[in-house]
């Protein structure tokens, strides 16, 4: 089975509220997960386990903001 290649997109009210709440996102099953420093990447998903986890800062960096 292939793999989605779907992109993750974010609004800007999630990305101000995970920074408000020192969260970021899985970019493999959109998880919002505490615990996350603005600039934190390749953090472990508590969900899925994937490494594609990145804090709120490197989202828009990113551009996964819509």
């Amino acid at each position: 089975m292939a793999k989605s290649k779907r992109k993750l997109m974010f609004t800007l009210e999630q990305i101000q509220a995970a920074d408000d709440d020192q969260a970021g996102f899985c970019l493999h099953c959109g998880n919002m997960q505490f615990n996350c420093e603005p600039d934190a990447r390749h953090y472990r998903c508590e969900a899925c386990g994937e490494r594609r986890v990145f804090g709120a800062a490197e989202l828009v960096f990113m551009g996964r903001v819509k």
